[in-house]
C-alpha cells in the first residue's frame, strides 16, 4: 500500500448543511470548519472521478476532478481537507 502525499479533495458544503454556529454574511468568501481527515482508498472510477475513502469517521463518497486520480490506486492512503461554506438561506420555489 502506497501514502499518497497530496489532498485528492477540498469540499465546500452548501449552506443547507451548515448548522448556525457556521453562519456567516452574504458575500464572504470565508471557509470554515476546516478538517483533515486521513483514510484509505477502498474504490475508484478514474474516469467519473468517483472515490471511496475509508476513515476512522466512517467512508466517504467524494466527486473530484477525474485528472487528480492519475496516480491514485485501491489500497492508497490520502488526506481529504474539508470546509463548509455557508451560502445563505435555500432558496423558495415560487
Amino acid at each position: 500500500m502506497k501514502s499518497v502525499n497530496a489532498t485528492i479533495a477540498s469540499l465546500a458544503l452548501l449552506g443547507i448543511m451548515a448548522g448556525p454556529a457556521l453562519a456567516q454574511s452574504a458575500g464572504s468568501d470565508e471557509m470554515k470548519g476546516r478538517h483533515a481527515m486521513q483514510g484509505q482508498i477502498t474504490s475508484l472510477d478514474e474516469k467519473k472521478g468517483w472515490v471511496h475513502v475509508k476513515t476512522d469517521e466512517g467512508t466517504m463518497i467524494l466527486r473530484v476532478p477525474p485528472e487528480s486520480l492519475r496516480n491514485v490506486k485501491k489500497g492508497d492512503t490520502v488526506t481529504v481537507r474539508l470546509a463548509l461554506k455557508d451560502t445563505g438561506p435555500a432558496k423558495t420555489k415560487q
